[in-house]
């Protein structure tokens, strides 16, 4: 009986743990649902709001609406920006640069937009945690500009500060040489500059900007130091262009002028195509008798390789040698044999390398038709003077080709194409130390086309005109019926 008392007493005690913990499960469950429903309910208040403790620049939006957060940051930041000022000083002067005219905004519209999306893509609860502890996220605003206003604003100061570096010029008159001295430039560092005003252009709303233009010092490619060495003359050649129709001279003219008082420093190379630069009727070339292969046709600009060649021989008598000449393909009639330098634009040109450690000063001339060139450098210090000349060793003798034309009268002729000889040159250049000559070298191996000639004899038949039958005398009698 004891035992059956015991066992009914355990079995009621166990129904009420197993009742009470059940009650607490329940409870507990209830609270769990209870609390997430709390937590959605306050994690629902702010589906149309922005998280709280989100700072954007130094402004809290958190708890505002997306349309009261805009209003706020344009209120604080959008008009704000078009009253701040960013200046540049150059030289002596300061410019500012206008932000109104920069058409500057803040993406505010963005900011807000990313904002209010902080933190949402969480869990429940997390984003729970975000509203009660506060985001603690910071946002700068990205500023848009309009950059072609500051390219602008950069050519402005460039336009206004920038110099350019004048080179050292000679002139000589009656012999005399006069040097007027060089003067360096100034260049604003364009790209620096723009580089520094889009770093500090998002500033601070109350930063005071100020800016440095960098200033680079432009050397003067010919400096009046270098010029002064040239002291006499050291060649010259010309050549006469008496017989020239008034096209062909005004053409040697144009282009001796263009020639005339250029400076070639030490290791640059002249170009004739690049100096005289292209033969137009805009710039007041004429047609003129040009070579052509292995005839003489009318082009525009004919003559000027009387100019190049003239120049060849006096450079080469200078003592500095060509980079590129090429000879007629035809013999010239203002020069030896050997002596030429054709040009052509597009095609052959005439260069020459400056190999002294002095500039050299080109003169060029028109005297009573006479084309004229002299070379000026440092004539103390290089006692060598130079000569050319130039050897014959081939004659081309052309043939003439005789066509038998049926449509020509028998007996005539006509000479269709004349005869040209041809030439193989060579050229030497002589070099004299105190009048003594201690140097012969090779300078060229030219060749001048022959032209074969053509004559067309007739051989058609001349007919001789029917005889006229005789016309019977007249009759004088008086005749009547």
């Amino acid at each position: 009986m004891k035992e059956n008392g015991k066992e009914s007493k355990n079995k009621s005690k166990m129904k009420i743990t197993i009742i009470s913990v059940s009650v607490a499960v329940i409870l507990f469950i209830a609270a769990l649902v209870s609390y997430r429903i709390y937590v959605k309910n306050k994690v629902a208040e702010w589906d149309n709001l922005i998280y709280p403790q989100v700072i954007v620049e130094s402004t809290n939006i958190g708890g505002m609406t997306k349309e009261e957060a805009k209003k706020e940051l344009e209120e604080k930041y959008g008009k704000a920006i078009l009253e701040k000022k960013l200046e540049v000083k150059a030289n002596d002067k300061t410019y500012v640069l206008d932000y109104s005219k920069l058409n500057a905004r803040y993406n505010i519209e963005d900011t807000v937009n990313k904002a209010f999306e902080l933190h949402r893509d969480k869990s429940l609860m997390d984003a729970y945690k975000f509203i009660k502890n506060g985001s603690g996220e910071t946002i700068k605003l990205d500023l848009t500009t309009d950059n072609e206003y500051v390219k602008e604003f950069i050519k402005t100061i460039a336009d206004e500060n920038n110099k350019e570096a004048k080179n050292a010029t000679i002139s000589i008159n009656g012999g005399k040489i006069s040097v007027a001295d060089s003067t360096t430039g100034n260049k604003v560092d364009e790209e620096d500059l723009e580089n520094k005003i889009l770093e500090k252009i998002n500033g601070e709303l109350g930063e005071s900007i100020s800016l440095e233009a960098k200033i680079d010092v432009v050397e003067p490619s010919i400096k009046g130091e270098s010029l002064k060495r040239i002291n006499g003359k050291m060649s010259t050649y010309s050549t006469n262009f008496a017989s020239s129709a008034s096209g062909r001279a005004s053409n040697v003219e144009l282009s001796t002028k263009a020639i005339n008082g250029t400076v070639v420093m030490p290791g640059e190379t002249f170009s004739y195509n690049e100096v005289v630069g292209e033969r137009t009727r805009a710039r007041g070339y004429q047609d003129a008798g040009v070579i052509v292969g292995n005839k003489v046709e009318n082009g525009l600009g004919g003559g000027i390789c009387q100019t190049s060649s003239t120049l060849y021989q006096a450079i080469i008598r200078s003592g500095l040698k060509s980079v590129e000449r090429y000879n007629h393909s035809l013999v010239v009639g203002y020069l030896p044999k050997g002596f030429d330098a054709t040009v052509s634009w597009g095609g052959p040109d005439y260069k020459f390398k400056n190999t002294y450690d002095f500039p050299i000063y080109i003169e060029g001339y028109i005297s009573n038709r006479n084309l004229i060139f002299n070379v000026y450098g440092d004539t103390v210090s290089n006692n060598k003077t130079y000569d050319f000349t130039s050897e014959v060793y081939e004659t081309l003798t052309p043939t003439t080709q005789t066509i038998q034309d049926p449509n020509l009268p028998e007996g005539q002729t006509i000479t269709e194409k004349s005869p040209t000889t041809g030439y193989r040159v060579k050229t030497y250049l002589h070099t004299y130390e105190n009048g003594t000559l201690v140097k012969t070298e090779q300078i060229s191996n030219d060749t001048y086309q022959k032209v074969d000639g053509v004559v067309k004899v007739g051989t058609k038949k001349v007919q001789a005109p029917p005889e006229q039958p005789e016309t019977p005398p007249a009759d004088n009698g008086n005749t009547g019926e």
